[in-house]
C-alpha cells in the first residue's frame, strides 16, 4: 500500500535582514504549496534573515515563541500545510541556527539545531546536541542543515531512528556544487531513505546560492533537481519505497558496530 508524500520544495531568493519582507514571502509560497496540494513545503536554511554571518544575525533571531515563527505557525494552520523552516534562534543566551517544524495543525513538533557549524558559523552560533526524527501521520522524517549532510554519522543516526526521508535545508553556494549533488546521493542510498533538499538561489554579498534543489529516492536515482532559478515544484514520492530498496544490501542490519567501537569510530 502506497503511503504518498507531496513536498513542496521553496528554492527561493531572501533578502538579507529583512525580515519583514522574508516572512510575507513566505506565507506567500505556503499559500501556492497549498493551491498546489502539498502536503508539506521546506524552505532553505535561515530563510527568515538571509544566510549573512556577523553580529546583525544574533539581534534579528528570536525564540519559537517569537512574532515571525508563530506567524508562520498561523498560516500552517490556517492552509493546512506542514512547514520546515529556517530561522536564528535564541534560546537563554546562545544563538542557534535551527530548523522549525511545524505540523498541519500549526503546531511546533520539534526544532532542530544545526549540529555541525560552518566555518564562520562557528563565531555566531552554538552547535545543537541532539538529532531530531518527528513521527508525523505519513511517517518518520528526520531534519539536516546544510554542513550536517556531509557528516555520514548524522544520517546514518536519523535512519537507525527509522527516519523514512531526511528534510534538508540548505543555504549552499559555489564552488560546492557537486558536494551537494554527491552527498545527497549518498545519504539516500547508503540508508535506505529519502533525501530532499532545499536551497537557496541569488547572490548574497560574495556568496551565489546555486539551488538544484532535489528529492533523492533510496535507491539513489534523482526524482527531481532544480536548475538555478526560483521555483516551488511539489514532488510526491511513496515512502513505502524505504523499506522495499533494504533488500540484500541492508547496509542498517549487516553494520557491526562492535567492531567499529573497537577501531575508535
Amino acid at each position: 500500500m502506497a503511503r504518498t508524500l507531496r513536498i513542496a520544495l521553496a528554492q527561493l531568493k531572501c533578502e538579507l535582514l529583512n525580515k519583514g519582507y522574508n516572512l510575507k514571502r513566505s506565507i506567500e509560497t505556503i499559500k501556492e504549496a497549498k493551491q498546489k496540494q502539498a502536503d508539506y513545503v521546506l524552505f532553505p536554511e535561515l530563510f527568515l534573515t538571509g544566510y549573512i554571518m556577523n553580529e546583525q544575525i544574533k539581534e534579528l533571531g528570536e525564540t519559537v515563541e517569537g512574532e515571525s515563527v508563530q506567524a508562520i505557525c498561523a498560516c500552517a494552520k490556517e492552509y493546512q500545510i506542514g512547514v520546515i523552516f529556517g530561522f536564528p534562534e535564541k534560546q537563554d543566551d546562545c544563538l542557534y541556527n535551527s530548523a522549525v517544524f511545524i505540523n498541519k495543525n500549526g503546531e511546533i513538533v520539534d526544532v532542530y539545531r544545526k549540529t555541525h557549524l560552518y566555518h564562520e558559523e562557528q563565531k555566531h552560533f552554538s552547535s545543537g546536541d541532539r538529532c531530531v526524527v518527528i513521527e508525523a501521520p505519513e511517517g518518520r522524517f528526520g531534519l539536516l542543515i546544510t554542513y550536517d549532510l556531509e557528516f555520514p554519522e548524522m544520517a546514518r543516526l536519523l535512519a537507525l531512528q527509522g527516519a523514512e526521508i531526511i528534510f534538508i535545508l540548505s543555504a549552499n553556494m559555489v564552488p560546492y556544487q557537486i558536494y551537494q549533488h554527491a552527498f545527497v546521493h549518498s545519504r539516500a542510498i547508503e540508508n535506505h531513505l529519502f533525501t530532499a533538499v532545499t536551497n537557496k538561489v541569488g547572490l548574497h554579498i560574495d556568496n551565489i546560492f546555486f539551488g538544484e534543489s532535489q528529492v533523492v529516492a533510496p535507491d539513489g536515482k534523482t526524482i527531481y533537481k532544480a536548475d538555478n532559478n526560483e521555483i516551488l515544484p511539489v514532488v510526491e514520492i511513496d515512502l513505502e519505497e524505504s523499506e522495499r530498496s533494504k533488500g540484500i544490501l541492508n547496509y542498517l542490519s549487516n553494520r557491526r558496530p562492535e567492531f567499529y567501537r573497537g577501531h575508535g569510530l
